[in-house]
């Protein structure tokens, strides 16, 4: 916030001056942080719709204060999680972020001015339209106001331009997600292979797959995260590992639902839960029998082994689930000519050994397809 391109405890106590009233240092932050991800209270009175802008402060503070990472909260509709969207939830929602009794609001009008993405009062409306969609749908459904409902999340706005992961849903759709960091989206491609939707606000996102639960799993490098989003709307549904991912390149889903999220700048493959909560990591810094440096992609067997693309040690990486380092992957070459693109030298005889993994996958019968860019391969 003092615009010298660090985030420290100068920027923490210019936020905390600026927006909380108070000294940084009266401050719980571990307190303030978990409930900015539970429902954004600190919020709502000056910067509801532009939270996203302070993700590098919640990183520091999380890292700074060891707070327990927290998860973001997606659909804030039901405020008083009864499970049921209804005029109890519009009553708190009025106060809490109109500042009025919610019998003297026209809600109508707010509907309009929110679906417009217009102010309501005088107060942004695009907080609203982000977070409360199933309660704009009551409102328009309680009050007969007769408008559209809230558009679809997914609609096809962009056009890509830098597509560098993706992931299938076999089990659900015949639906292909490719992300796109130049973009900032994820792209829905359907059965021609044309894009049909688009997963915006993303922040030069990565790492992609489908859950167990079927949401769409995102790495986001500018925010240092993963988030789940549903696939049907587009809405969030939860946000995990800040304060632990660096650069989340690469997402994969084993057998049981646990989650690998490669981490190409840590060094390393953070493994959690189907409901999102941190188990263990696998790999470490270096070059030694177990060390990565800067991998790139991860591929779990049915076998229960974790193969990890290690692309600055050349080299495939295969772990146990539990963390154990079991052997390394090289590759010799073979007999043949082979051409560098990226040297401009052909070779003979044969193809040179790992030179700039990319990518990996498994095919119906179980082998391994390892791309390497800089081989050509």
């Amino acid at each position: 916030m003092n615009g010298d391109g660090v985030v420290d405890e100068i920027d923490l106590a210019i936020f905390s001056d600026t927006f909380l009233l108070r000294d940084y240092q009266t401050v719980d932050w571990c307190e303030f942080y978990q409930d900015s991800m539970a429902d954004e209270k600190y919020f709502r009175s000056f910067t509801s719709d532009n939270t996203d802008r302070y993700q590098q402060l919640f990183d520091f503070i999380v890292v700074t204060y060891e707070c327990e990472a927290g998860t973001a909260s997606a659909s804030k509709s039901d405020l008083n999680g009864d499970g049921v969207v209804d005029l109890a939830d519009l009553a708190l929602f009025s106060e809490a972020y109109l500042g009025r009794n919610w019998e003297t609001v026209d809600w109508c009008l707010f509907y309009e001015a929110t679906l417009a993405g217009e102010d309501f009062e005088g107060q942004s409306t695009r907080y609203y339209l982000k977070h409360f969609e199933d309660l704009l749908v009551f409102i328009n459904n309680h009050f007969n106001c007769n408008a559209p409902p809230p558009p679809s999340k997914l609609v096809l706005e962009n056009a890509p331009k830098y597509l560098v992961r993706i992931a299938d849903a076999p089990l659900l759709t015949s639906d292909l997600y490719i992300t796109d960091p130049l973009v900032g989206s994820l792209f829905i491609y359907g059965e021609n292979l044309a894009p049909t939707g688009e997963l915006k606000g993303l922040s030069r996102p990565l790492g992609v797959a489908l859950d167990s639960q079927g949401h769409i799993l995102v790495g986001n490098d500018g925010r240092n995260n993963v988030e789940a989003y549903d696939p049907a709307t587009g809405n969030l549904v939860a946000v995990f590992g800040e304060g632990l991912l660096s650069m989340p390149t690469a997402i994969a889903v084993d057998m049981l639902g646990d989650i690998y999220v490669t981490d190409a700048k840590n060094d390393t493959v953070l493994v959690f839960s189907p409901s999102y909560v941190f188990l263990r990591s696998i790999g470490r810094g270096g070059q030694g029998p177990g060390g990565l440096d800067f991998p790139v992609d991860t591929v779990v067997t049915d076998q229960q082994e974790v193969f990890v693309a290690d692309q600055g040690n050349d080299r495939i990486q295969v772990y146990a689930l539990d963390g154990t380092w079991l052997r390394s992957i090289t590759f010799e070459g073979t007999d043949g000519v082979n051409c560098n693109w990226f040297t401009g030298v052909c070779e003979i005889p044969g193809a040179p050994p790992f030179q700039r993994l990319k990518a990996m996958d498994l095919d119906s019968v179980g082998r391994l397809h390892v791309l390497d860019s800089f081989g050509a391969a």
